[in-house]
């Protein structure tokens, strides 16, 4: 899936023709490296300071201490920001120099963003971005993230089928922010359900992708509810691990009135601490999550340098313009690509969790 060796490959080639004679192939191959382009990346991410953030920025770094190990004319200064403003002023930083080639951005609100990303285009600077999308802008030398409509779609089907001998599933809906990620998930999962047998009990929360958020608005509806309305919940819709956490937590600890037996909670993540909360409950609840991994930023940066160097992507699917990176379901609730124990014992666990967040 990297395309660097590629690349290497490519500039070896071209060295070898660049010299003289057979003789002195050495020597060309020497003068050449040291008269190579140097591309110079810039990464920006949202802050690296907890959670999924926190594991992707260690993935970003690791990922460009590897690729600049394999490619001498290849450098990646990755800078992470707290909150959109300090995005900005990395990227003002990042043009200020000169020397910028492409500037890959994780931007933490698009809107925010669209006007810094303008600059990068009016630098003559390639611009890739990740994850979350700033709609409708032009000049784009590549988009990636994860597939967040298939994600909704595979969530759909699968409620549609571990119910399909209810009449009715109440539920309750948590979701991270009103970021394009967010709207993707509950358009591909709206998209699949029927609207007049699924019924939301409670507007969606909006938790800012917070387990202890999370907590305390399951915590507000269960003390606000009615001992029925909370008898009758069988269906908890997230879209994160973590905010899963936060959520079961408030279940377990939950002793008020009323039958509370939720069945299902769908999620997305594929977190170590996820799964084993699961399988330390004394709850009846089941999990099935959808594969997103903070190591998905590698493959943004392994598209990113393909667009420098010419050599073709391969590491996720183009669909219209967009790279998506595929997931896949994992459960302990049966009828998934993965129980936990086979999921832990993947190659794709083992890369999640290949470095310290």
């Amino acid at each position: 899936m990297k395309k660097i060796a590629a690349f290497v490959a490519t500039a070896a080639a071209v060295a070898t023709i660049a010299g003289c004679s057979a003789d002195s192939d050495s020597e060309q191959s020497s003068s050449q490296q040291g008269s190579a382009e140097t591309f110079n990346i810039g990464v920006v991410t949202p802050s690296g300071d907890h959670g999924f953030t926190g594991e992707s920025v260690a993935h970003a770094k690791a990922e460009a201490t590897q690729l600049m190990a394999e490619n001498d004319n290849l450098e990646i200064t990755v800078k992470d920001g707290l909150e959109a403003s300090d995005q900005i002023a990395s990227v003002e930083n990042l043009l200020a120099g000169g020397d910028m080639d492409l500037i890959m951005l994780w931007p933490m609100e698009g809107e925010a963003l669209r006007s810094t990303a303008q600059s990068i285009i009016d630098a003559g600077v390639k611009l890739v971005i990740y994850d979350r999308l700033i709609t409708d802008f032009e000049g784009l030398s590549g988009q990636i993230m994860g597939d967040n409509v298939g994600i909704g779609n595979m969530m759909g089907e699968y409620v549609t089928k571990f119910y399909e001998d209810d009449d009715q599933v109440n539920y309750l809906r948590f979701v991270g922010d009103s970021s394009t990620v967010t709207g993707q998930r509950n358009d591909g999962f709206d998209a699949k359900i029927d609207p007049d047998k699924f019924v939301q009990l409670a507007n969606t929360f909006v938790t800012d992708w917070s387990s202890s958020t999370a907590q305390n608005q399951t915590e507000d509806w269960l003390n606000s509810a009615s001992p029925d309305e909370i008898a009758s919940l069988d269906l908890i819709v997230t879209h994160d691990d973590e905010i899963t956490d936060g959520v079961m937590t408030a279940l377990e600890d939950y002793s008020g009135p009323g039958d509370l037996d939720v069945k299902l909670i769908t999620s997305v993540g594929g977190r170590q601490e996820t799964l084993d909360k699961f399988e330390g409950t004394s709850l009846d609840t089941k999990l099935t999550t959808y594969y997103f991994s903070p190591s998905f930023i590698r493959e943004a940066e392994r598209l990113s340098v393909s667009v420098l160097t010419g050599e073709p992507y391969t590491g996720a699917t183009e669909t219209d313009g967009m790279y998506l990176i595929p997931s896949f379901s994992i459960s302990n609730a049966g009828d998934a690509d993965y129980d936990f124990d086979a999921y832990r014992a993947s190659e794709t666990f083992t890369e999640r969790y290949s470095i310290d967040g």
